[in-house]
């Protein structure tokens, strides 16, 4: 049997208010821990290839626990699931809030990621109580929450931590002890009707048959790789930002919030102002050109930064290039294929991105540690220097295999 959701309202659905407040604080947690762990790992005595191994086991632990998370929600209840994997959300910030050992934090992102899927039940929970009309501007909706969350985040962890590494872990626990109390008490089941029985086949957990149908099509394959080289330039950067910025400029965890709110302020003034003006006045590829080229600008500026103040100029460029370039690639991403496809194009997609964010933590900190802190941005940058060469690969491959005959279609796709 089919789980069947319940039923569905044009407009806007007061139950999503809880589900955007989860959102909110969910990423309000997680952006808090994100300038802080680091630090707390430095201070418990491990080195940059290590803390790079320990960031990467969230997003190891979340290729398969998100898709559990989301096939146990259509058979129990997105509810039920939600309240878990909230808990869950709590036990691993209590762990790190306590943490004293290198142990305690492996295990502390193992629990979280495992269980910790409250965003996939999120956005199941709001397809849930949509209807197709409005189920594009209600994402829409809960990506502006999340990008809000990710400005305050990185600001209160960052200053909490001048007081202890273990301040800003119990805040989060605390903050998300809160959204279970809210889930509990306000939060109706949207699905009436559930799965009789859960499937945990490799195929869920990893959609690779679907991917290998994709990657066989020249106009699908050109974006998802450039998509791929995209997040694994922007995730090698961004994911040992800390270590590259305690290392090269001599900072605190409290500095790194302070940079981290401003690429987040940035990027969410960028996709409220200036993304549909810029595509209007120049089209998408013209704007994802300048978009990956601020990011290149951003990376060869970095290599020469050594002061805390005017590393706030490159980040602006990398708030603008990561604010353009994603929205486009997402929406170039959904437009290879017909309607029906688009969700497993995007199942795909996201378990390539899982793939790159295992992948970047472990080279960052490998680079941070064994070579000079300038080599981070630089391979960051040459790897977006190379999505240039894919799209007009991607171009060329197009037009020898006749799709798309004319130039509207094929430069419609880099």
């Amino acid at each position: 049997m089919n789980p069947t959701s319940a039923p569905q309202t044009r407009g806007f659905n007061k139950k999503l208010v809880i589900i955007f407040i989860i959102i909110f604080t969910e990423v309000l947690g997680f952006s808090i821990v994100l300038p802080v762990l680091p630090f707390l790992a430095l201070s418990l005595g491990l080195d940059a290839f290590q803390i790079g191994l320990i960031l990467s086991v969230f997003s190891f632990s979340q290729i398969f626990g998100s898709p559990v998370m989301g096939n146990l929600s259509d058979r129990y209840g997105r509810k039920p699931i939600l309240i878990i994997s909230q808990m869950s959300t709590v036990a691993g910030f209590l762990l790190l809030g306590i943490s004293d050992a290198a142990w305690l934090l492996i295990l502390a992102r193992l629990v979280d990621g495992l269980l910790g899927s409250n965003m996939t039940v999120s956005q199941a929970y709001i397809s849930d109580v949509t209807t197709p009309e409005d189920r594009t501007k209600m994402y829409g909706y809960s990506s502006a929450v999340f990008g809000a969350g990710l400005i305050f985040g990185p600001l209160i962890g960052g200053t909490l931590s001048a007081i202890s590494f273990s301040t800003p872990m119990f805040l989060a626990a605390g903050i998300s002890l809160i959204t279970i109390l809210l889930v509990i008490v306000f939060l109706p089941e949207s699905l009436q009707t559930r799965k009789e029985e859960v499937n945990f086949k490799l195929s869920e957990i990893f959609p690779y048959r679907k991917a290998k149908k994709f990657l066989k099509t020249p106009k699908i394959r050109g974006v998802l790789l450039i998509f791929f080289i995209y997040n694994l330039g922007f995730f090698l950067f961004i994911s040992s930002f800390p270590l590259f910025a305690e290392t090269q400029l001599q900072v605190t965890a409290v500095q790194v919030g302070l940079f981290m709110s401003w690429i987040g302020i940035l990027r969410v003034i960028l996709q409220v102002g200036a993304i549909s003006p810029l595509i209007k006045r120049l089209g998408e590829n013209n704007t994802l050109r300048m978009g990956i080229s601020a990011m290149i600008f951003t990376m060869a500026f970095l290599i020469f930064s050594t002061d805390f103040w005017i590393v706030f100029l490159p980040l602006a460029f990398l708030a603008f290039g990561t604010g353009v370039s994603r929205p486009i690639l997402t929406s170039k991403l959904t437009k290879s294929v017909i309607k029906s496809e688009t969700g497993s194009l995007l199942g795909v997609n996201n378990a390539l991105v899982s793939i790159g964010q295992i992948i970047a933590p472990i080279a960052g900190g490998a680079i941070i540690q064994f070579l000079p802190s300038q080599t981070l941005p630089i391979l960051s940058g040459v790897i977006f220097c190379f999505i240039f060469l894919l799209m007009y690969l991607n171009r060329r491959s197009l037009r020898n295999n006749g799709e798309g005959r004319g130039s509207i279609t094929i430069q419609g796709y880099f």
